[in-house]
């Protein structure tokens, strides 16, 4: 009985999730792979334009332009757009804690063997490189979780989704 009120609970869920998704957003696909990602209209992004950076949330002006703020961005224009996603904060997140774990073993580790002194210190180059690989991750993944993940233009074509409605006659 638990099994069939939550399969029937899933399926209603399912259901719902499909019917929302026809708000406006920015889909991005990727050239190499035909990967894709939708971004809803409102969310914050970063673009990089001509060397200069636009953030904030983005509204549809047409089917080729996006406006932040006050400016108007055409797609075509677009260098690197930055968006924070759900896999972006998980893996953000992820890499940050297993950064700073790594960095500090490491750390913790080349002053364990530098106090060893003797023979010991032959092991300084390895528990150095876990250290700075540890704080290398650690500072990926905040980059990660405050700007998102990164869309280049090279690799992924960006295109406006406009829903279109049916036309509603008016009862006269």
């Amino acid at each position: 009985m638990k099994s069939a009120i939550l399969i029937l609970s899933f399926l209603f869920l399912f259901l719902h999730q499909g019917a929302a998704q026809s708000s406006n957003g920015l889909l991005i696909n990727n050239f190499k792979n035909q990967q894709s990602r939708v971004i809803q209209e409102g969310s914050k992004i970063t673009i990089k334009k001509d060397g200069q950076t636009y953030k904030g949330k983005f509204q549809i002006v047409s089917q080729e332009a996006l406006a932040i703020g006050s400016d108007t961005i055409n797609l075509s224009q677009i260098d690197e757009l930055f968006a924070k996603t759900s896999s972006s904060n998980l893996g953000g997140s992820a890499l940050s804690i297993l950064g700073i774990w790594a960095g500090a073993g490491g750390l913790a580790g080349t002053v364990a063997v530098a106090a060893e002194g003797s023979f010991a210190l032959v092991l300084i180059p390895f528990t150095a490189s876990i250290a700075a690989l540890g704080t290398f991750g650690a500072i990926k993944g905040i980059q990660l979780l405050s700007r998102g993940k990164k869309y280049k233009s090279f690799k992924w074509e960006y295109t406006m989704i406009i829903p279109t409605s049916p036309a509603v006659v008016l009862p006269e």
